[in-house]
């Protein structure tokens, strides 16, 4: 997934990777706190060990190790891979702010785009992938210009959610959250461009769907074998909703 996103080619297999049970701190300041990080001088990734399944940690570091840079160019880490590996505050303000449109790219409604969603592997199972899998969330700006996305406003004004995904098993519970807009360029389109964002997911055998630490898997979003809909959406635009069957 990487190297589609960023179009370059490496060997990962020569990554050296580590788990911490300690807090970690970025090793170019070390008053920062990190998720991981990847060390050039050795090629490692070191993951504090509830993130060794958070997928968007785990991809940003996978692309600091292909780019060979502790930097968070724009054009790799939010626009290329935008939605692929995670881009946190620290990451967005390194990158830096986007190119502005000109002055008469129309606003336009989320309704106004085109928006799909996929589950890849179409039947999750833990016997692939160890239950690994990705729920992908893609929106596509239909017009021969550009466009910039008026977003619905956060709750009591606060930051807009751009991606949003709602997860239900048949019957019983589910899990749904989304991500904040705090990058402008999440609303930025050119012409014809399609953006999207990847929430990852494992197949456990737990009693009900749960995001959050499970003893000796990590942090992220569980859900044990069963028959599910998945809904995703972009500013409140939904995507068709999708029945999956996640098999033991």
């Amino acid at each position: 997934m990487v190297e589609e996103c960023s179009g370059r080619r490496g060997s990962l297999d020569r990554i050296q990777w580590y788990s911490a049970a300690e807090e970690l701190s970025n090793p170019d300041n070390s008053g920062n706190g990190v998720e991981g990080y990847w060390s050039r001088a050795s090629n490692r990734i070191v993951l504090n060990r509830n993130r060794t399944i958070d997928g968007p940690v785990v991809r940003h570091e996978m692309l600091h190790a292909l780019v060979r840079s502790g930097g968070h160019a724009r054009r790799e880490f939010l626009q290329d891979c935008g939605g692929v590996v995670s881009c946190p505050s620290s990451c967005i303000r390194d990158a830096g702010a986007p190119l502005p449109w000109g002055p008469g790219t129309p606003t336009i409604a989320p309704s106004e785009l085109q928006v799909t969603s996929v589950v890849s592997p179409a039947s999750p199972s833990p016997m692939i992938d160890e239950g690994l899998a990705t729920f992908t969330i893609s929106v596509r700006n239909p017009f021969p210009h550009p466009v910039v996305v008026q977003l619905p406003s956060g709750l009591g004004g606060g930051v807009a959610t751009s991606y949003r995904y709602a997860i239900r098993q048949i019957p019983g519970g589910g899990v749904s959250s989304g991500d904040l807009a705090f990058d402008v360029g999440v609303t930025h389109f050119a012409p014809g461009e399609t953006k999207r964002d990847v929430f990852d997911f494992a197949v456990v055998p737990i009693p009900a769907p749960s995001y959050g630490a499970i003893s000796g898997i990590g942090s992220g979003i569980t859900l044990p074998p069963g028959t599910y809909l998945f809904r995703g959406d972009y500013g409140g635009h939904s995507a068709t909703d999708l029945g999956v069957i996640l098999k033991p």
